[in-house]
């Protein structure tokens, strides 16, 4: 009888142990991986990882993705979970200084993307803002007009309201990404509300796409239809700042570009605004990637 209570406890040792292996380090013929900066792909996603056409898992992501409806419109929302923060990436078409555009689904599937979202469409806003990719920092032309997200290397979302030069260079995280569309829809778990027009049709029907962080390495992507949608009339920005902040836990939700732009890729197909026909190119994406890899 000891001697099996003594296997039983170096079982749930061993066990703990496991759970508790930093990134990086070999776990039983597996590794899970920490991306540099300049990677330019994921890994190559588990086959046996797909649980459901909703639903990808393995040891380092966890993406879940769920529907619903509000004020007569349906949405998506896509739940990820990540092991360490170098799996929330961006990705640009083309470079920067020579802007071109490609479908989501073409940039999702060169990523090895978990799940993709579409960005801030980055050559716009007639050159202001803030524009990070990757480390990178590209332009810095902020003049109170744009709130500001930026991802640093923990993995956390930092939003700025109207932010200026100042406040770029006061920001005290390293930054890894930045983007300029916005606005803010919950700022440090606090429903932002009057909205006015701001080049994002904040007071018309439309479809939006946000990224909000509800925990340390744990997301929410949500994307709604719009009035070209068949079934749904779309969102104003006041609308969907409250779908967004009815969530559990959202302590930061920022509003990325929508219309034809909302874009969801999940298995490499575009999930969300299925009854649409209208598919627009895209400048960049954010995605999650896998950071599992097999012996």
């Amino acid at each position: 009888m000891k001697t099996k209570l003594r296997l039983v406890a170096i079982v749930l040792i061993l066990a703990s142990l496991l759970i508790l292996v930093p990134s990086g380090v070999n776990v039983a013929g597996a590794e899970i991986i920490e991306y540099d900066l300049d990677d330019k792909a994921g890994v190559k996603l588990q086959k046996d990882g797909y649980l459901s056409d909703l639903e990808y898992e393995d040891p380092s992501i966890s993406v879940k993705i769920e529907k619903g409806r509000y004020c007569e419109t349906n949405y998506v929302v896509a739940r990820v979970k990540i092991a360490n923060a170098t799996q929330l990436r961006s990705m640009m078409a083309s470079s920067y200084y020579s802007p071109s555009t490609l479908m989501g689904t073409s940039m999702a599937k060169k990523a090895n993307a978990a799940l993709a979202i579409n960005g801030d469409y980055f050559p716009a806003r007639n050159g202001k803002g803030y524009v990070a990719r990757q480390g990178k920092v590209y332009r810095t032309k902020c003049n109170g007009e744009y709130d500001v997200l930026i991802i640093d290397d923990q993995g956390n979302l930092h939003i700025i309201k109207n932010a200026t030069n100042e406040d770029i260079a006061a920001f005290e995280g390293t930054v890894v990404n930045g983007f300029t569309f916005g606005p803010g829809l919950v700022i440090d778990g606090v429903r932002q509300t009057g909205y006015v027009d701001n080049d994002n049709a904040a007071l018309k029907s439309a479809q939006r796409m946000c990224l909000a962080q509800v925990g340390s390495l744990e997301y929410l992507c949500i994307v709604s239809e719009g009035p070209e949608d068949p079934g749904s009339v779309g969102l104003n920005l006041e609308q969907f700042s409250e779908l967004v902040a009815s969530f559990e836990g959202v302590q930061n939700a920022y509003n990325l570009d929508g219309g034809s732009s909302a874009t969801m890729v999940f298995q490499n197909d575009k999930i969300n605004s299925p009854n649409n026909p209208k598919r627009r190119p895209l400048y960049d994406i954010l995605y999650f990637a896998s950071a599992y890899q097999p012996d």
